[in-house]
């Protein structure tokens, strides 16, 4: 049985984090209805211009996998009669609407456990619940990517000034620690009758990935590997070039053992004397004095066979290494594929497979099934909390259902 089995959660988020968190919560087997303005769906359905006929973007897919949706009017009073009765029979209440829209649609958490006391708040936003930008908006590029200090950590690391942009893919993250912590609140309510609400922001997120780096930079004069030319950051954490120009990342951080492994796979024993290599199971990620020409030597041994070869010879190395590799290439990974990490949606009527979130139960990461079209199980799921077929005809002539 999924974990969440028999939870209801009533998702009332656009975008991505706050999608994210729901499609987290559905695929660990939570029901969860996600409701769009009839007249105004998630704008992650259509972004990029990548919607397809009666369906969405792939992004939309991917954080809104497995749950049912309906299309429904919440700032009309019918509408929001509806949305009271979802609410009074659901466990979570999921939003990353800011405050003014919060307490416009009545939404906010007072308005929603006044209907509800026991139910779990949870909400995302750009910088947090607190603070003078509480009230402001915020996306992963800029919030999570730039103002989160991974930009410039990337930037410092390549050796560049301007950072790479549109890598930030902070919702993703920020939607599982979301996630992760209505399970937690859910388990306070059963152990204490008592609900909190939940926050997660796409700014402590970031902050909390890089958390040594930022605690490092309380003290300036200490190394920072990031900002350390790669020349210089010795041989045992490093990257090098393949003779098909790809790249192999070496972490070797288990001493000698791992070297004298190493030697021996890149037909190179020789190396074990060599005065360059003398210190190199102590010196960690900074090379000290002999880095440098230890990373010339490694740079031509690597150069001397293709990535594929170097994957044989590596298969079973007793160092830590990886390829760095393409997105394409991570469908044949041995790993993705025996973990089931990509999973083919089942009823999707184009083959599409997603990426599951990264928490296996019983080493099954679960299969939800596709996102919805937008009101696609409206009638549905009025049925299920006591609405009548009139009222159904009713509500869709007035327009607050579609």
């Amino acid at each position: 049985m999924p974990p969440l089995e028999g939870i209801r959660v009533v998702d009332l988020a656009l975008w991505a984090a706050g999608p994210g968190a729901g499609g987290v919560l559905a695929h660990w087997g939570a029901d969860v209805v996600k409701i769009e303005q009839p007249r105004s769906p998630d704008p992650v359905r259509v972004i990029g211009g990548t919607a397809e006929p009666g369906g969405a973007s792939v992004m939309f897919k991917h954080y809104n996998r497995g749950k049912r949706a309906i299309a429904l009017d919440v700032a009309a009073d019918e509408g929001y009669d509806i949305l009271r009765r979802l609410v009074l029979r659901a466990d979570v209440f999921l939003t990353s609407h800011l405050t003014k829209t919060r307490q416009k649609l009545k939404i906010d958490v007072d308005d929603i456990r006044a209907i509800n006391p026991e139910i779990v708040y949870a909400k995302v936003t750009g910088q947090g619940p607190a603070g003078p930008d509480a009230e402001r908006g915020g996306f992963d590029l800029a919030t999570f990517w730039c103002r989160g200090g991974l930009a410039d950590t990337a930037a410092k690391a390549a050796g560049v000034e301007q950072p790479p942009s549109m890598i930030g893919h902070g919702d993703g993250v920020a939607a599982f620690t979301l996630a992760s912590g209505i399970c937690a609140a859910l388990l306070q309510r059963e152990r204490t009758s008592t609900a909190p609400v939940v926050d997660s922001s796409l700014l402590g997120t970031a902050m909390w990935m890089l958390g040594p780096n930022i605690a490092s930079a309380q003290f300036p004069d200490a190394p920072n590997h990031a900002s350390v030319p790669r020349e210089l950051r010795g041989p045992s954490v490093n990257c090098y070039k393949t003779k098909d120009d790809r790249y192999v990342q070496l972490v070797f951080l288990g001493g000698e053992a791992d070297w004298l492994d190493f030697y021996e796979r890149a037909e190179h024993p020789e190396l074990a004397g060599d005065p360059r290599f003398a210190n190199v199971a102590f010196t960690g990620p900074l090379g000290g004095p002999d880095g440098a020409a230890a990373v010339a030597a490694l740079d031509e041994i690597f150069a001397e066979r293709t990535l594929d070869e170097w994957r044989v010879r590596l298969s079973t190395a007793r160092g830590v290494w990886a390829p760095i590799q393409t997105l394409e290439e991570l469908y044949d990974d041995s790993q993705t594929t025996a973990n089931g990490f990509i999973r083919p949606v089942a009823d999707a009527p184009d083959g599409l497979k997603l990426v599951a979130p990264p928490v296996l139960f019983d080493q099954d990461p679960g299969d939800p099934g596709r996102a919805p079209d937008i009101g696609e199980h409206t009638d549905e799921v009025l049925r299920e909390v006591g609405f009548s077929e009139l009222e159904l005809t009713r509500y869709r002539e007035l327009g607050v259902i579609a």
